[in-house]
């Protein structure tokens, strides 16, 4: 995880400084900055591939673009293999500089070509554009406010108001939208002015002025085909070269394990393409019929994984105040259970896979039993 910044603006872009600084938590192992008569941009790192070299922003050959990312580009071996062929050069041994020259090659549409998890911005000094996109699902937030007179973004809401350009107040409209549907919609935040850039979306500014758009939606058209064993078989394949590309990486890589379906499906296929026995990071009670532990250690067990746990204490009010400055905005209520098991795991491991997105993917809530009775009608 890392923390990007920016801040497009004729009279203000020192405060490109505490803008960055702000994100800190997301990037403890350095920061760089870029700025010239137009835009100032920060970024802070967290190292993951090519832990010395990596350093953000990253330049073009010709130093006329500059890139700030704040995620993974897993198919980024084979572009950069494609890239180099036509030519580029590249200065790191990032994944994520495959963006900048592919972003030379086909422009806005790069975005396309690009499987991974990314918040990033491109400037293009010649032409005085900036380019701001998102991953196709959403993963990696960004943040964006402009007026007339200027355009901030980052990857947390907290960045921007560090600024001190854009007053805190309560965007009742999404306020609205959170108490109704217990989350905030994409453009949506729960500050006035501040939105969020939608999945699957980009904004461009070119002399004063925004657009922006989509450039991938889901196509829930097409039904599955094949026989059950069929189905199973692809499922497992997607499942296991998917772990795989995520497991791209400098540093260790371990995985929260709760002991359900998901968690525990993403473990196992990570300890069977690991040559080394994969970290896992467990939590529990200490009322044995909410406890979850005991399913993580039999997962864990059987396939020789190095299990973290730490049990919960009851009282967990002492943490709301580290929580809130972290979220932001409101979340899941689990988000508590989320903030003990990363702090666990951050104690020995940079990088971490969940099982987060099963239970929607698959249909695992009770809440989805009504549509599928709508298939009957």
């Amino acid at each position: 995880m890392c923390g990007i910044a920016g801040i497009i603006s004729q009279t203000s872009r020192d405060v490109i400084t505490p803008m960055t600084r702000a994100l800190i938590h997301r990037g403890p192992d350095g920061e760089g900055f870029y700025s010239d008569d137009t835009i100032a941009l920060g970024h802070r790192r967290l190292s993951i591939i090519d832990l010395e070299g990596g350093k953000q922003p990253i330049s073009n050959e010709s130093g006329t673009l500059q890139l700030i990312c704040n995620g993974e580009i897993y198919n980024s071996p084979e572009l950069r293999q494609e890239l180099v062929s036509r030519g580029h050069t590249f200065k790191t041994r990032t994944d994520v500089e495959v963006i900048l020259h592919l972003y030379e090659e086909v422009g806005q549409e790069c975005v396309k070509r690009l499987r991974g998890m990314f918040a990033f911005a491109i400037w293009d000094a010649d032409r005085k554009t900036l380019f701001l996109a998102r991953d196709h699902m959403g993963q990696k937030p960004l943040f964006f406010y402009h007026d007339d007179q200027q355009l901030l973004f980052a990857s947390e809401i907290k960045s921007i108001l560090a600024s001190g350009i854009v007053s805190p107040k309560i965007d009742l409209d999404a306020l609205w939208h959170y108490v109704s549907l217990r989350f905030i919609p994409d453009q949506y935040s729960l500050f006035q002015g501040i939105q969020k850039l939608p999945a699957a979306s980009w904004l461009k500014w070119e002399h004063g002025k925004t657009q922006t758009g989509r450039y991938w939606s889901p196509d829930f058209s097409e039904k599955i085909s094949g026989s059950e064993s069929e189905i199973e078989e692809g499922l497992d394949s997607l499942l296991r070269e998917t772990v795989n590309m995520h497991m791209l990486s400098d540093v260790r890589v371990g995985a929260f394990l709760s002991g359900g379906i998901d968690s525990s499906t993403i473990a196992a296929i990570m300890a069977q393409a690991s040559p080394a026995p994969i970290p896992t990071f467990s939590i529990g009670v200490k009322e044995q019929q909410f406890n979850e532990l005991p399913f993580a250690r039999m997962v864990a067990e059987q396939y020789g994984m190095e299990a973290y746990e730490k049990v919960v204490e009851a009282d967990l009010i002492h943490l709301l105040p580290s929580m809130i400055h972290h979220l932001d905005e409101p979340s899941d209520p689990f988000a508590a259970g989320v903030y003990l098991v990363s702090k666990v795991a951050s104690e020995t491991t940079k990088v971490v896979l969940s099982g987060d997105g099963g239970d929607e993917n698959f249909a695992g809530y009770d809440r989805f039993a009504g549509q599928r009775l709508t298939d009957y009608y």
